[in-house]
């Protein structure tokens, strides 16, 4: 089973982001929309079950938390081909992030190594007919992470939750 742990974005930011893509082809369905801290890759759903007490000690490890984006801009370059908020991390998500991957590695997780750029896709419509960057502001409550299984086929993959784990509810 594919999958990863990220953050999901609900209410008033879902529906922003909803506005925000509605004409650029190929918009994350809002159900979808999430952003990303780690890419665990195929696993089974026994070795899953086995993060939900690791993962469930490490979110009530750490506060509740707002993170902000500050611009809608091609991802990841300039070219594209995603479309995707963007924003550098705050303190809460940095710290959130390195006891996430400290975490899964101690967990016998191999990790990608790239450099964590905070985003949520709204759509991939491709290099040939990304939008230009907008600037703005939205902020995404980080309240909980959440276990995800990625399905892949269509244009647009499919998202499961599969569990959550909620931070303490300090904000």
């Amino acid at each position: 089973m594919r999958c990863f742990i990220g953050v999901p974005v609900v209410g008033n930011l879902a529906d922003r982001c909803a506005s925000l893509s509605k004409s650029i082809r190929d918009a994350t369905p809002k159900d979808n929309l999430h952003l990303t801290l780690a890419f665990l890759g195929d696993h089974s759903r026994d070795l899953l079950n086995q993060l939900h007490a690791p993962l469930c000690a490490l979110a009530n490890d750490h506060a509740s938390f707002v993170q902000p984006l500050y611009c809608c801009e091609p991802f990841p370059s300039q070219e594209g081909p995603f479309m995707a908020l963007t924003g550098e991390a705050c303190g809460s998500l940095q710290k959130l992030y390195l006891g996430l991957t400290e975490c899964l590695r101690t967990q016998g997780f191999t990790l990608d190594e790239r450099l964590f750029r905070p985003h949520i896709t709204l759509a991939k419509p491709g290099s040939a007919s990304v939008p230009k960057s907008v600037p703005g502001e939205w902020s995404l409550p980080v309240t909980s992470l959440w276990l995800y299984r990625s399905e892949l086929g269509g244009p647009i993959p499919d998202y499961e939750p599969l569990a959550q784990f909620p931070l303490s509810a300090e904000f």
